[in-house]
């Protein structure tokens, strides 16, 4: 059998990472069939049954991307006689005549906690991806065969809003590897961890407006976030982007933050856990699917800093205490075999 995975759109952070945990999983566990990965660039070895097949021309712009996609894609992976093509960036080729799935990550189409404006600066990007790019990638979604989401939240998303079956979307849960915790550590309730970016929705704006509270009661605390900030409030240190060895550490000596409120699965809630630490997330499906019947998980308004602070003042005061974990939820098994058994099940 002959597949060909299309991810010419992955060249860096998350999208890459996805990637090379699937290009492992193929290298390590499949040797009779025939894989050929159309990349930006050759960023991986190949072996007898894996090629790679660099397309930066491709990449170099969102026109000629949109021009693969839609026209010339067709002809040049139809000339590679494939039996299925496996689309790891959300869509389609569009005018194949062999099986597609698309591994769909991109929840922005999906969510309905906010709808973003073309008018306001700070939302432009997030408003291309949840009207204009969402509107091709749910096209995209009803011509293919099968679809692989990572969560249920979005699964049923997906075939309520494309009005497509439910045994044509397949969930299949990101594995979350087993954590390297150190034992004996005491988390500090006076210390918070944010393991965030600079999008809009990871709405780091929330902590400052919560810490702006709980700065004027005097409360003494320490919140840390991991994006680089020109100005923040008293109490919170923006420390850019750290090694994630010091991430576990933070999970296990501090209280998590995640006001974020668009994410697919959410791998710092996982993490942290795991962990086994306070987590104060936003009340989104996605948090609550992660943290379902997870006994450190509190939940507040992403929209509401009063709620937040509130909460992170019930922790400084030890009105809200760790409680012991009944059970460590960890993924051991590799969930990119399972992406690749339905792959190969679609011809």
């Amino acid at each position: 059998m002959r597949i060909v995975v299309n991810d010419i759109a992955a060249s860096k952070w998350g999208a890459m990472a996805v990637l090379r945990d699937f290009y492992r999983c193929v290298c390590e566990n499949d040797t009779e069939n025939e894989w050929i990965f159309l990349l930006s660039d050759r960023y991986f070895e190949e072996t007898d049954n894996v090629k790679i097949i660099p397309m930066p021309q491709v990449k170099k712009s969102g026109v000629r991307k949109l021009a693969f996609d839609f026209v010339t894609g067709r002809r040049f992976i139809a000339s590679l006689k494939p039996d299925v093509v496996f689309s790891m960036q959300n869509i389609i080729t569009f005018g194949l005549k062999v099986p597609q799935v698309v591994y769909m990550h991109q929840s922005l189409p999906f969510q309905s906690v906010k709808k973003f404006s073309f008018f306001k600066r700070a939302e432009r990007t997030s408003a291309v991806y949840q009207h204009l790019v969402g509107a091709i990638i749910k096209r995209s979604l009803k011509k293919c065969d099968r679809v692989i989401v990572q969560a249920g939240w979005i699964k049923e998303a997906v075939c309520k809003k494309c009005r497509i079956a439910e045994d044509k979307v397949f969930r299949v849960l990101p594995s979350v590897k087993a954590l390297d915790l150190k034992e004996g550590v005491t988390p500090d309730n006076t210390r918070f961890f944010y393991p965030t970016g600079v999008a809009s929705y990871k709405n780091n704006q929330l902590v400052f407006d919560a810490c702006d509270i709980l700065n004027r009661k005097g409360l003494k605390y320490e919140a840390t976030l991991t994006v680089a900030a020109e100005s923040a409030p008293a109490n919170v240190r923006c420390v850019g982007r750290i090694p994630f060895e010091e991430v576990v550490e933070r999970y296990q000596n501090s209280v998590v933050l995640f006001p974020s409120y668009i994410e697919t699965f959410g791998y710092p809630l996982a993490e942290a856990r795991q962990a086994g630490t306070i987590v104060l997330a936003s009340d989104t499906p996605f948090a609550r699917e992660v943290l379902a019947g997870y006994e450190n998980a509190y939940f507040f308004d992403p929209f509401d800093p009063q709620q937040l602070a509130d909460l992170m003042e019930r922790v400084i005061r030890g009105n809200i205490v760790r409680q012991e974990v009944s059970a460590v939820q960890t993924q051991t098994r590799d969930s990119w075999t399972e992406v690749m058994d339905i792959v190969r099940r679609t011809v």
